[in-house]
């Protein structure tokens, strides 16, 4: 079967054209290199498109087998997947990164980070183009252990345009544990919480929920646009307070939210964008210690909270501020970003922190902490070199200081049409 796709994909790539990447990055703290390089390939295929990537990486994080013969470098797969782009409906299916919702540094549900996973995306549109259904599955985990469950994850988002330059989305997920695929959760047109309690029902099919304890979230956002500018906001609510409203004389359980808002506008030769983003105590992370479902990728590792998380890359219990300013000549972009992140106290696979369930909501609570970073960059791109039959060509160059500490990038990418 492999080997009738390979051949099936290299008669596609002679046949109708294929397009052939690399992107290469590099990275030195004047203590540490990390750096990367993917080679993507793009080929037509009946109307829709094939991508696959892969390639060598040193993040100074996995340590790989023959580590002294590959200088700390380790092979990774990334993209797999076929893509359909129709007047009225998306359709990826295959292995892939997924980033939604408005934010361009900050997305609260799904981000792109360096781990892509088996995904059947579908996004319908009405034929006003005023109304996008979309749902995604993601197989986070196909196999268990003693430790780590099977698990999944389902998002969905309904947005619609009522007026010019306006839009509005609802959106929800759910985190699932023992079992790779849900169809309730992708198939059943009502809102994934109705869904997640219809199985807690004092019923035949009922199941309570230490057994089924699937972790669900809710949100939306609001987008106003023009032309030349753009202004967001979005939230998220893992868990929030009810009894503030039923019962304001009992325990108040804690608000578990993230949120973000932004602004980006240009006017030639400037782009300017800035973003907020933060979340409370408690949010993201599990509330029981036998019940994994914290939002990230893989549970009880000590792999950097910033690669780690599903959404929003940051986790729990901060807040995030990023401003970024380009200013665009020819082929020449010189650009500026700042940005501050001010932590507590994060512990996603550890319930509140360790200690008992706190009454009220928490924010930047325990140890506190802080990350500055300032970087400038200066590009350069070509999109077409005829001679040698290249389509685009970047160079990049950064020079920053993280935390008073300075490092130096650089990056490579070129297309090559085949």
């Amino acid at each position: 079967m492999r080997g009738t796709l390979i051949v099936v994909l290299v008669f596609c790539a002679v046949l109708f054209g294929a397009t052939f990447q690399i992107e290469t990055e590099l990275e030195y703290d004047f203590e540490k290199v990390s750096d990367s390089i993917k080679f993507r390939l793009i080929v037509p295929f009946m109307g829709t498109e094939f991508v696959a990537s892969g390639g060598f990486r040193k993040d100074n994080i996995v340590t790989p087998p023959y580590s002294d013969f590959l200088k700390g470098h380790y092979w990774y797969w990334d993209e797999g997947y076929f893509k359909y782009r129709g007047q009225s409906i998306e359709v990826d299916v295959g292995a892939k990164q997924n980033k939604v919702g408005p934010g361009e540094f900050y997305n609260l549900f799904l981000s792109e980070k360096q781990f892509s996973y088996p995904t059947v995306r579908v996004l319908l549109t009405g034929q006003t183009r005023r109304i996008f259904v979309e749902t995604l599955w993601a197989g986070l985990r196909s196999f268990s252990t003693e430790e780590k469950p099977t698990k999944g994850l389902v998002y969905r988002r309904l947005s619609f345009l009522p007026l010019g330059g306006l839009e509005i989305g609802y959106q929800e997920s759910v985190l699932f544990l023992n079992r790779y695929f849900d169809p309730y959760y992708y198939f059943v047109p009502i809102p994934i919480p109705a869904v997640q309690e219809f199985w807690h029902l004092s019923a035949p099919w009922g199941v309570s929920s230490t057994q089924l304890d699937d972790n669900s979230m809710i949100g939306g956002y609001v987008v106003l646009h023009d032309d030349l500018w753009r202004a967001y906001a979005e939230v998220l609510i893992d868990d929030i307070n009810m009894n503030r409203f039923l019962s304001p004389e009992s325990y108040q359980n804690p608000d578990k939210i993230a949120f973000l808002i932004g602004f980006s506008g240009r006017r030639d030769p400037v782009r300017f964008t800035i973003e907020v983003a933060g979340a409370t105590a408690y949010t993201f992370e599990r509330t029981r210690a036998d019940t994994p479902y914290e939002y990230v990728f893989f549970e009880g590792t000590n792999y950097p909270i910033e690669k780690n998380m599903i959404g929003y890359k940051y986790g729990e219990n901060n807040i995030a501020c990023t401003i970024d300013f380009e200013y665009r000549f020819a082929n020449w972009t010189f650009g500026l970003g700042w940005e501050s992140v001010i932590f507590g106290t994060r512990t996603p696979s550890l319930p509140w922190h360790g200690q008992s369930m706190p009454s009220g909501t928490k924010w930047l609570i325990g140890e506190i902490s802080s990350l500055n970073t300032l970087r400038a960059t200066i590009s350069y791109r070509v999109q077409e070199v005829y001679a040698l039959n290249f389509e685009d060509v970047f160079f990049n160059g950064t020079l920053g200081v993280r935390n008073s500490k300075p490092f130096v990038g650089f990056s490579f990418s070129l297309s090559i049409n085949m």
